[in-house]
C-alpha cells in the first residue's frame, strides 16, 4: 500500500511540477490512471497477477515522469517527517498529498486537467478515499506506524518545515511556497484541518 501510493505520489508531482512537459505528462497521467485502477486489487490480493503488473507498469511510467520533470512539497515534507520520526516514506507521502493538492491547486490548473481526463470531481478527495481502502490514515496523529508524540511533533516543527523548504523538491512545487506554509501543511496533516 505504502510504495503504491509513492507511485501515485511521483505522478502526481511530476504532473504539477513546474518542470513538466508535454513529454513527461502523458507518463504521468497514465501512472495515475493505473494506480487508481490496480492498486486496491493488489493490496487486496496479492496473487492477481494483473494487478501487479499493471503497478509495475505505473512504477515505471511515474519514474520517467518525474526523473525528467521532478517532484515538489509531498516529497520534501515526507523526505524531512521521515528524518524526525523514522515514518515510511510512502506512507508519509500518502498521508501529506491530498493536503498538498489542496494547496496547490491555488498556483496551478494541472489537477483539474488530470480530473478532466480521469472523469473526476476531486483528485484529493479520491486520493482520501484510496487510502482509507488501504488502511492509510488521514493524519500523522492516528499513524500507529511510529510514536507521533504530539509534544515531539510541536518541538521540531519549526525545524522541520525550515528543512523541508530546504529541500531541492520545493524547487519545482507550483507557486512560492514558504516555510510558513510548510509549517501549516505539516500542522494541517498532523491535525486532519483543511488546506483548501
Amino acid at each position: 500500500a505504502n510504495t503504491g501510493m509513492d507511485v501515485m505520489c511521483h505522478a502526481v508531482e511530476a504532473v504539477a511540477s513546474i518542470a513538466a512537459t508535454s513529454f513527461t505528462d502523458p507518463y504521468a497521467v497514465e501512472a495515475i490512471k493505473l494506480v487508481f485502477g490496480n492498486l486496491e486489487r493488489a493490496y487486496k490480493k496479492g496473487d492477481d497477477m494483473d494487478a501487479r503488473f499493471n503497478m509495475h507498469n505505473a512504477s515505471a511510467l511515474a519514474g520517467m515522469a518525474f526523473t525528467n520533470a521532478s517532484l515538489g512539497l509531498v516529497h520534501s515534507l515526507a523526505h524531512k517527517i521521515g528524518g524526525e520520526f523514522g515514518v515510511t516514506h510512502g506512507l508519509a507521502n500518502a498521508i501529506l498529498l491530498p493536503y498538498i493538492i489542496d494547496f496547490n491547486r491555488k498556483a496551478t490548473k494541472k489537477y483539474a486537467e488530470v480530473e478532466k481526463v480521469l472523469g473526476i470531481k476531486d483528485l484529493a478527495e479520491e486520493i482520501r478515499k484510496l487510502n482509507a481502502k488501504l488502511g492509510i490514515p488521514a493524519t500523522f496523529k492516528d499513524c500507529n506506524e511510529v510514536d507521533f508524540n504530539e509534544a515531539k511533533f510541536k518541538e521540531v516543527l519549526d525545524r522541520m518545515s525550515a528543512n523541508a523548504h530546504a529541500d531541492p523538491c520545493t524547487l519545482t512545487n507550483p507557486g512560492t511556497p514558504t516555510i510558513a506554509d510548510v509549517k501549516a501543511i505539516y500542522a494541517a496533516a498532523y491535525y486532519g484541518k483543511s488546506m483548501k
